[in-house]
């Protein structure tokens, strides 16, 4: 019974970190500023080059990130990234030890039925555990929105112990997704790819 009660703790809190982490609105966050609209008819030159309210982000995901932005103004990209690096370890951490309940917690259903599968499959045939050594980058390299479902594609570069194999360097594909007009600030897993 005491056991019972400590994993519950330990996912409890874990899920609580994992809250506070990916997305979590405080309200201290900053307000979204309002781009400007052109009135009817025709801008000075110069106010029609003026820069936007809001920082554009860069890169290859700039414009699904804008989009998802646009839709989700206390979505901050600063704040996924770090997010997304507490998730990797905490999926990584409980997929070694086998914890299906915080995996539920963080994954779509379908990727958890897949991780669930692979735990069974692994306490079967007695093969190595991956786990987490270092987490070395992560890096937001795809965003799009669809509908009210936005994604975000995170490269992330790890360096992963398998018991007698010794580390391997992991480069993955996660991809988390979240429907940008729910309460729930959460993001869940849902695919991975070899990078």
């Amino acid at each position: 019974m005491i056991e019972i009660l400590i994993l519950a703790f330990v996912a409890g809190f874990v899920l609580f970190r994992l809250y506070s982490t990916l997305g979590k609105r405080t309200g201290a966050e900053r307000p979204a500023e309002p781009t400007p609209q052109p009135a009817q008819g025709h801008l000075p030159r110069e106010q029609a080059q003026a820069p936007l309210a809001q920082p554009t982000p860069a890169g290859p995901a700039g414009e699904g990130l804008m989009a998802i932005l646009r839709a989700d103004p206390n979505f901050d990209v600063g704040h996924f990234v770090a997010g997304s690096k507490a998730a990797y370890e905490m999926i990584v951490g409980a997929f070694a030890k086998g914890d299906r309940e915080t995996l539920r917690g963080l994954l779509t259903p379908r990727v958890f039925d897949s991780y669930a599968a692979a735990i069974e499959r692994r306490a079967q045939t007695n093969e190595a555990v991956p786990e987490l050594v270092r987490l070395r980058n992560a890096e937001i390299v795809e965003a799009d929105l669809q509908g009210d479902t936005a994604r975000v594609t995170v490269k992330f570069e790890a360096e992963l112990a398998e018991g007698a194999h010794g580390i391997r360097d992991a480069r993955e594909r996660w991809t988390f997704e979240r429907n940008v007009r729910s309460n729930d600030p959460n993001w869940l897993l849902s695919r991975v790819q070899a990078a």
